[in-house]
């Protein structure tokens, strides 16, 4: 993991732990937003992954109706205790380690019993394809976003083409001889 990225994880994780507690969602969405648009520029499956996260952990936490179900606890209480030591784990290079904790909190889902389970599931594979279309919409192609969320280039270009984000234009720009006159008018 480059030193850049690490840092930068490390910082996200450390303010996600405290935006968790304080119920901020605006705060994990804007740190989902930040690390998606350094992973469109250096592509790595650091800043994806934790970029999926955090938006995941927004969409999840806004929905309070969540935190009525019966095991909504053990979810809050594990999600925090993999982000800490996470943050731990990297902050010392233990990489495998920092990305066994990353993991974890998907596994922690499957020892969900209620409704909860399913309703979390969903949640993270709609951030993955949300957050592909976003790369995409940074310039990387689908089958690149795609392949750094392991997600399938249809699901991708199918929300992509309904989103939208596809249909945006390229900027035309003027000619060489336009933009010689132009300049030349500036400087009279």
């Amino acid at each position: 993991m480059e030193q850049v990225v690490k840092e930068d994880i490390s910082r996200i994780l450390k303010q996600a732990i405290q935006a968790l507690k304080e119920s901020d969602i605006k705060t994990l969405r804007d740190l989902s937003d930040h690390t998606i648009h350094d992973s469109s520029i250096i592509q790595d499956k650091y800043s994806i992954s934790i970029a999926v996260i955090m938006y995941s952990l927004s969409k999840i936490f806004e929905r309070t109706s969540y935190q009525k179900y019966r095991d909504w606890n053990l979810f809050y209480d594990n999600v925090l205790k993999c982000l800490k030591d996470a943050k731990d784990f990297l902050e010392i290079d233990k990489i495998d380690k920092y990305e066994e904790c990353t993991k974890n909190i998907l596994k922690i889902i499957n020892k969900l019993e209620s409704k909860l389970k399913i309703f979390i599931k969903d949640v993270f594979e709609k951030s993955k394809v949300s957050k592909g279309s976003r790369l995409y919409e940074h310039g990387l192609s689908i089958s690149k976003a795609a392949e750094l969320l392991g997600i399938s280039e249809w699901e991708l270009m199918d929300y992509a083409g309904a989103t939208g984000i596809s249909d945006v234009g390229f900027s035309i720009s003027k000619s060489i001889k336009e933009r010689l006159k132009y300049a030349r008018e500036l400087f009279e």
